[in-house]
């Protein structure tokens, strides 16, 4: 349960805005994380009940993955957001190094996903 500590953990001498900027940015990254939790429960239950009714049938996989893909990069788009936010809280170079690094490589990983996404929607 520490990890609940840590969540709602504010530092000392925080003013207004940036306790009102770091709410919003756990919120988002919350939500964004809960995204992707759902997400993740609706395509093991569709995959568990296709497996169970129709075994020989690619393309409901492919479906499945489809809109799990889907499901991903919408909660990374608002991980990236929660880190915007939280940039513009303490805009120092360690912090702008880090969120470039993280949306460099939730970038890619959105491009490779997009692509891979395409290829199953046009079978």
């Amino acid at each position: 349960m520490e990890w609940i500590e840590n969540f709602f953990l504010v530092p000392e001498g925080t003013t207004l805005l940036a306790l009102f900027l770091i709410v919003i940015k756990k919120i988002v990254a919350l939500i964004g994380t809960i995204v992707i939790l759902w997400g993740a429960c609706v395509a093991i239950y569709q995959f568990i009940g296709h497996r169970q009714n129709t075994p020989k049938l690619m393309d409901a996989i492919d479906l499945i993955r489809l809109k799990f893909g889907r499901t991903i990069i919408l909660g990374l788009e608002f991980i990236v957001a929660a880190d915007v936010i939280a940039t513009t809280s303490a805009p120092d170079y360690y912090s702008v190094g880090i969120l470039a690094s993280l949306v460099g490589i939730r970038t890619l990983l959105t491009y490779f996903m997009n692509r891979e996404l395409m290829g199953l929607s046009k079978k």
